[in-house]
């Protein structure tokens, strides 16, 4: 990943928050309510992409003319996101609201070529797929994996960039983790709901058959509970997406907290999938506005933009439902 020093300054505050939280008997508070987020009026990452450059997007009034009604009466898509996830999302200051991260960018940079607000829904990641079937929020901007399974749920999904699963460990791996066969029989963290949850039911599995002993999982709500279980030694180990991993490795106390297991058989991580923007399958018109703004976007190089600031791996195109072809999770 292509990060910049000032990551550190802002994960490093993110974690002294989340201890703070802990210790008061709350550090989860954040993901286990949902409310509507105010954006943010500025930013602290690499300033290869500004407010400037979101205020400079001209708006299509063909986008527009795609929305459903329901929508363009209220005058806003809302984005449900579960933060704390840096770099995707995450608050900015810290102690604040505001969001902040690729997906809260994206979305903004999308409102405005389509001509509306994205203001972002705080929802846990275990539910944010039934707040979007519910009419609750319009759309998913949360680091989703686009896949069969959430396919099947209803689900369809604008793919915007790439991203595989890692192993983040306490700084000098004392454990002594190598791969995923390697958590056998440990306490390995992984956020509830989330892809990487799914691949340790699936390893254990691999594991009992194997007649090894199986992987303990600890399945908070949140990346801060998930990050506080290593930093204190209650689980061996969180996997996460590969971005996360690495930012949190070389973000957080100046990189010396945190350090990723780098598996040679898997150099861009397990299981690398595509991610997307989640929607309603009906919501057709929401599919085909937000698809033909990315594509803009991208064509414009708005999006590469945004991409570079945060390190991730694009996509060539704006594509629906690339993932749920050769979806294993």
């Amino acid at each position: 990943m292509r990060l910049t020093s000032r990551w550190g300054v802002l994960l490093a505050a993110v974690t002294l928050v989340v201890l703070a939280l802990a210790t008061a008997g709350c550090g989860s508070s954040d993901s286990t309510t949902e409310e509507s987020v105010a954006p943010s009026s500025a930013g602290t990452a690499a300033a290869t992409w500004t407010e400037a450059d979101l205020a400079a997007i001209e708006a299509d009034p063909a986008l527009m003319a795609l929305l459903p009604e329901a929508i363009k009466s209220a005058g806003e898509i809302k984005a449900a996101a579960d933060i704390p996830y840096p770099p995707w999302e995450y608050f900015d200051p810290p102690t604040s609201k505001d969001p902040a991260g690729f997906d809260y960018d994206i979305s903004q940079a999308i409102g405005k070529k389509i001509g509306i607000t994205v203001p972002f829904v705080q929802t846990p990641f275990d539910s944010i797929i039934l707040s979007i079937k519910g009419g609750k929020n319009d759309m998913i901007l949360s680091a989703m994996y686009d896949n069969a399974e959430r396919q099947a749920e209803g689900i369809s999904f604008v793919d915007y960039a790439y991203d595989g699963s890692a192993i983040l460990v306490k700084k000098g791996n004392p454990e002594g983790i190598t791969n995923l066969d390697s958590l056998s029989g440990k306490t390995v963290a992984a956020m509830t709901g989330g892809t990487q949850e799914m691949l340790l039911r699936s390893l254990n599995k691999e594991l009992k058959a194997a007649g090894k002993p199986e992987v303990t999982v600890l399945a908070p709500q949140g990346q801060p509970p998930c990050l506080l279980a290593v930093s204190g030694g209650r689980a061996a180990a969180y996997l996460t997406d590969n971005s996360v991993a690495a930012f949190a490795a070389q973000t957080t106390n100046d990189g010396n907290t945190f350090e990723v297991i780098r598996d040679p058989a898997a150099p861009q991580g397990y299981e690398p999938q595509i991610m997307g923007i989640g929607m309603a399958a009906e919501n057709t018109g929401l599919i085909q506005a937000v698809q033909q703004a990315l594509q803009a976007l991208i064509d414009e190089g708005t999006y590469q933009r945004i991409v570079d600031k945060y390190g991730l791996l694009p996509v060539e195109s704006a594509e629906v439902n690339m993932g749920g072809a050769d979806a294993t999770q």
